[in-house]
C-alpha cells in the first residue's frame, strides 16, 4: 500500500517535472532573446533537474524504494541521479552569486562575455558533484542498504561530511540571498527618493532588472524551503525514534518534499516572465495542434528583458530616435574635424 500510495504521488509529479524542465531547455534553445545570463542559468539548472526527474521515474518503474539492494549495485544505478542532484545543490549557490553580481555590479555583470561567464559560474557546481561522485565511488558499502538512495550507500564518515558540505552550501546560499534582498530594497528606496530625476529609459531597466531579481529570488526561495523542511523532518525522526532503523521505512517520504524543487524552473519563469510565457504557449500550441492560443504567432515579440516591453512601445521608438539622433550628431562632428584638420 505504502509503495503505490508513493507511486501514485511521485508519478505525475516527475511528468509534470520533465514535461516542464523540457519547455525550459526547448524555449531557451529556440529563442535568442531568452538566452542572457539568468536564463542560461535556469537553462542549466532546468538539465540538471530533468535528469533528476528521469532518475526519479526510473526508480518509481524498478520500485527501488522499498527494497534492499547490495550498495553498489544501488550506487551504480543512481549515477546520473547522483551527479545531477549535488550539480544543482551547489548551482544554486552559483545563481545566488549571480543575483549578488547583478545588484552590487549591474554594469561590470551586463558587459561580461555571456559565454565565459556562464561556462565560469558552473565550475563550481561540476567540482562539487564530481568530487562527491569519486568519495561515493572509493567508499561504497557492499552491505545491504535499507532502501536504494545513493546517500545511504557511502560510510557513515563520508555521509557526515558530504551532509555538513551540502548544509553549508545551502546556508551560504541563504545569506548570500538575504543580503542580496537588503541590499536591492536599499537602492529601491534610494531610486524611488530621486525618482523625479529618471527618465522612462532608465525607469524601465530598472523594472526589468526588478523582475529578474524577483524570479531568481523565488527559485531560491523555493530550494530553501524544501531544503529546510525536509532537514526538519529528518530531525524530527530522529527525536522519536531511538534507532534509525525504527524510522527507515518514513525515510521514502520525505522525497516527496523535494520533488517541487525539480519541476520550479518552468513555473516561475512561467509566472515571472512575459518572454518565456509566449514561448511555451508557443509550444502548448504544436503540441495540441493549434488548439490553444491559435493566435499566439500573431502577437509581437516581446522584448526589453523581462518587463516585457514591446517593439514598437513609445520607450523603444524614443530610444531608436535618440540614438539616430546621436548617431547623426557623431557624423557631423567627424566631418567638420575632417574639414578642420
Amino acid at each position: 500500500m505504502k509503495q503505490y500510495l508513493m507511486e501514485a504521488i511521485l508519478g505525475p509529479m516527475m511528468a509534470l517535472g520533465v514535461f516542464g524542465n523540457l519547455n525550459v531547455i526547448v524555449a531557451v534553445a529556440r529563442k535568442k532573446v531568452l538566452r542572457t545570463k539568468g536564463a542560461m542559468l535556469v537553462f542549466v539548472l532546468a538539465i540538471s533537474h530533468l535528469i533528476c526527474n528521469l532518475s526519479e521515474i526510473k526508480v518509481l518503474v524498478m520500485r527501488f524504494r522499498f527494497q534492499t539492494m547490495k550498495g553498489r549495485q544501488c550506487f551504480e544505478s543512481n549515477i546520473p541521479y547522483s551527479l545531477a542532484i549535488m550539480f544543482q545543490s551547489a548551482l544554486f549557490l552559483s545563481m545566488s552569486l549571480d543575483l549578488c553580481f547583478c545588484i552590487l555590479l549591474p554594469i561590470k555583470h551586463m558587459i561580461w562575455p555571456k559565454t565565459r561567464y556562464i561556462l565560469i559560474m558552473c565550475i563550481m557546481p561540476t567540482c562539487f558533484s564530481s568530487i562527491v561522485f569519486c568519495l561515493n565511488f572509493i567508499f561504497v558499502m557492499d552491505e545491504d542498504a535499507p532502501y536504494c538512495a545513493f546517500m545511504l550507500t557511502m560510510d557513515d564518515g563520508v555521509f557526515e561530511l558530504i551532509s555538513s558540505s551540502v548544509v553549508a552550501c545551502n546556508i551560504i546560499t541563504l545569506l548570500i540571498s538575504f543580503v542580496s534582498v537588503l541590499i536591492a530594497v536599499k537602492k529601491s528606496q534610494d531610486m524611488r527618493n530621486h525618482r523625479h530625476s529618471q527618465n522612462s529609459r532608465r525607469s524601465s531597466t530598472v523594472e526589468e532588472r526588478r523582475k529578474v531579481f524577483r524570479s531568481t529570488f523565488y527559485m531560491m526561495a523555493i530550494y530553501i524551503f524544501s531544503w529546510m523542511t525536509s532537514s526538519l523532518c529528518f530531525r524530527i525522526l530522529l527525536a522519536v525514534f531511538d534507532d534509525e532503523k525504527d524510522f527507515i521505512e518514513y525515510m521514502p517520504y520525505l522525497t516527496i518534499i523535494t520533488m517541487p524543487n525539480f519541476c520550479q524552473a518552468f513555473f516561475v519563469t512561467y509566472f515571472r516572465s512575459p518572454r518565456f510565457r509566449k514561448a511555451y504557449r508557443e509550444h502548448f500550441h504544436w503540441l495540441t495542434c493549434g488548439c490553444l492560443y491559435p493566435d499566439i504567432f500573431e502577437h509581437p515579440e516581446l522584448r526589453g528583458g523581462e518587463s516585457g516591453s514591446r517593439h514598437d512601445s513609445a520607450t523603444n521608438a524614443q530610444m531608436t530616435s535618440e540614438v539616430e539622433q546621436k548617431s547623426k550628431e557623431k557624423k557631423t562632428v567627424r566631418i567638420l574635424e575632417n574639414n578642420v584638420v
